[in-house]
């Protein structure tokens, strides 16, 4: 794995700590000895930009945030531009200059607010990410955090599924646990869910057993990891 070959103590990012470096090795290892074009969304102090620089060693890298770090850089192959990631003429703008024939990676580790995620999200998977690309989310998970601005704690059900003595209640009662979530319609677990709903657009557009789809996904695949969903862009 790429990360294995790092000296990852020099980087100042979260990604190594949380784990996050050791599933991007997975989806990241065809890309290692490629040109590609990388866009992160949010970089903090703009360790991961360092450590996607060395990472991708004939890569270049561009970064978004709403405040710029004052003492990054300059870096060769690495771009900095000071911007919101829900300006969608400032994300063309980035795209445009930087990669005008498409990203291969998007990441997206920018507000984990659900609405502003969307916005970047569907702006920058349908223009700006190449067929085949892959556009990461990471920290979904807030969605669940009482305390973060679009979150929503676990609670109790208020209704019962099923009628309680039921066959198929006393099996549930075996393998659910005994708190189920909330409805999260909205927010960052809401727009995830979204996401599970376009992979699966032939069966949402199907409707029914004897149906036809009226399109494909626009997804190849979608992998939901702890913390982190990889969408592979359809060829």
């Amino acid at each position: 794995m790429r990360s294995t070959q790092l000296s990852l103590e020099k980087y100042d990012s979260d990604k190594i700590s949380s784990g996050y470096l050791a599933r991007y090795d997975v989806f990241f290892e065809s890309w290692i000895d490629k040109p590609v074009k990388l866009l992160e969304l949010g970089i903090h102090r703009g360790g991961s930009l360092l450590l996607w620089h060395d990472y991708f060693v004939a890569g270049t890298v561009a970064g978004i945030d709403i405040k710029l770090p004052s003492n990054f850089g300059p870096v060769d192959r690495i771009h900095l531009y000071e911007g919101s990631q829900t300006d969608t003429q400032f994300l063309s703008h980035v795209s445009h200059q930087v990669a005008p024939e498409g990203f291969d990676i998007i990441i997206d580790d920018a507000s984990h607010l659900g609405e502003f995620t969307r916005v970047s999200f569907w702006h920058l998977f349908d223009n700006h990410l190449k067929p085949g690309g892959l556009y990461v989310i990471e920290d979904w998970g807030t969605g669940y955090w009482s305390d973060w601005p679009d979150g929503k704690t676990i609670s109790s059900r208020s209704r019962p599924l099923f009628r309680a003595g039921s066959m198929l209640s006393n099996v549930l009662t075996k393998v659910l646990p005994k708190r189920s979530l909330s409805s999260h319609s909205a927010g960052m677990v809401g727009f995830i869910k979204q996401l599970v709903d376009e992979q699966a657009a032939t069966d949402v557009t199907r409707g029914s057993w004897k149906g036809k789809p009226t399109r494909s996904s626009k997804f190849s695949e979608i992998t939901i990891a702890p913390s982190m969903v990889f969408v592979r862009k359809a060829q």
